[in-house]
């Protein structure tokens, strides 16, 4: 049988990678402290001293895990196109977390079980700077600084979580059930609310 998680097929994976794709699914899956060294060695097909000797210790595992869900977050959002307005960024942005919706949802779960926050050494995440790039140009320069930086997280806070709520089974089922268009319905409220709050700010503070 070919374990696959995600869209991640094990058996393409070297070692270290494999070890690093089933933590994170199962401590996603079962918890950090329900989630065993011999658990993970069975399902990543290895044995436990190689485990060992790539990453020392459990606690070694969950904090290289965590460094590696940040780098593909980080990768995934670095790598999107450029587009001409915010609006249609951040459908872009919103499609790109959802693509792989096992990996998404897991991903998720793994930095809410973290100790340390993924950003304690940088507090104005770099991914965010893709949303701030879109704002100076589209918000009037009178708009105050705080102004900008609240529309900023309202707007990444809004995608990152639409994206994850739609990867899970009661999101998709709330969404199929109420949404005029059912998961369709997203991608233009995104719009329509990256649109509403560009225009309130510019409306508020106009250009003098």
């Amino acid at each position: 049988m070919v374990l696959k998680f995600c869209k991640t097929v094990l058996s393409d994976l070297d070692t270290k990678q494999r070890i690093m794709e089933v933590s994170i699914h199962l401590f996603a899956t079962k918890g950090f402290d329900g989630t065993s060294i011999r658990e993970i060695a069975k399902l990543a097909n290895v044995n436990v001293a190689s485990l060992n000797y790539h990453f020392k210790s459990k606690e070694n595992l969950r904090t290289e895990a965590m460094e590696y869900v940040i780098s593909e977050f980080k990768e995934r959002v670095f790598n999107l196109p450029q587009k001409d307005t915010l609006a249609e960024y951040a459908v872009s942005f919103y499609e790109a977390m959802k693509q792989d919706e096992a990996k998404c949802l897991n991903q998720f779960k793994v930095i809410l079980e973290a100790e340390v926050h993924p950003c304690s050494e940088d507090p104005y995440p770099k991914w965010m700077k893709q949303f701030s790039d879109y704002l100076d140009r589209e918000l009037n320069p009178s708009v105050p600084e705080d102004k900008r930086v609240w529309v900023n997280q309202v707007l990444f806070t809004y995608t990152v979580h639409t994206a994850v709520m739609s990867c899970t089974k009661i999101g998709s089922k709330s969404m199929d059930t109420h949404l005029p268009l059912q998961r369709g319905s997203i991608p233009v409220f995104i719009k329509q609310l990256v649109e509403t709050l560009l225009r309130d700010m510019n409306n508020q503070f106009p250009v003098k």
